[in-house]
């Protein structure tokens, strides 16, 4: 067997003073790092640093950025922190009606982005000469309304009957943009908004019935191409369209 070596108590000591040396110098070294990041944090939260700067705003189209900045009741100026982000797309969802989902978070260091998706504006009611937009959740925002008529949108004239209105918002939903678009105006024809006249942009009037009115109109389209727009009467679109001559019935009339 070889000769081991043996060391003495002596002769490890250093090396064992050393290494708690070291030891002791890298727990202070991580000490001081935590009160320091510590100090750091407090500054920071107490300093101009941390308040907000600016607020972006993405998703808007009926509405005005600002608009959603005010409706949110966040701050320029406040801390990032302390902001309530919850109670802001609560406020944003509950102030604006064309706006169906609101989110917000933080964006280091001192931005604060919120982001709205909006009902879609299915159509207009008119209002002393004015177009109220209307969204597919039955809302309406004056602060929207137009002088002009509006092209992007049938306008509803007359109406009275909120029920009706969110039956009809319904319906008008089910159908494709193409016939949507189709549609200029909309008007009662009696007191419970059953029966609807349409006025049509390529110039053919229609009646037809809230109840059903997405798939009795969507139909409309092979339908009218069978008719001549400048021959006078209605087409009826209901199960089974049909079109009633004006000068058809002014003869049977005589």
């Amino acid at each position: 067997m070889g000769e081991r070596k043996v060391v003495s108590v002596h002769e490890r000591i250093p090396a064992l003073k050393e290494q708690r040396k070291k030891r002791a110098n890298r727990r202070l070294i991580i000490s001081l790092s935590i009160i320091f990041l510590l100090i750091g944090i407090v500054v920071y939260l107490q300093s101009p640093l941390s308040h907000v700067q600016s607020i972006a705003v993405d998703g808007v189209v009926s509405g005005e950025e600002e608009e959603v900045v005010n409706s949110s009741t966040l701050e320029r100026g406040e801390n990032i922190w302390s902001a309530d982000l919850r109670a802001a797309e609560a406020s944003i969802e509950e102030n604006l009606p064309y706006v169906m989902e609101a989110s917000v978070s933080r964006s280091f260091p001192t931005t604060l982005h919120i982001e709205v998706a909006e009902h879609n504006r299915v159509a207009y009611m008119e209002d002393d000469e004015e177009y109220v937009p209307v969204f597919a959740n039955g809302e309406r925002d004056p602060e929207q309304s137009l002088e002009q008529l509006p092209g992007d949108a049938p306008v509803l004239y007359g109406w009275s009957d909120e029920g009706q209105l969110e039956t009809f918002l319904s319906e008008l939903e089910g159908l494709t943009d193409g016939i949507v678009n189709r549609i200029s105006e909309v008007h009662p024809l009696d007191e419970d908004h059953e029966r609807l006249g349409l006025y049509m942009n390529d110039g053919i009037e229609v009646e037809t019935t809230v109840n059903q009115f997405a798939e009795n109109m969507s139909a409309y389209p092979i339908v009218s191409e069978e008719l001549d727009p400048d021959e006078p009467g209605v087409l009826h679109m209901k199960m089974r369209p049909y079109f009633e001559n004006e000068d058809t019935d002014e003869e049977e009339d005589a």
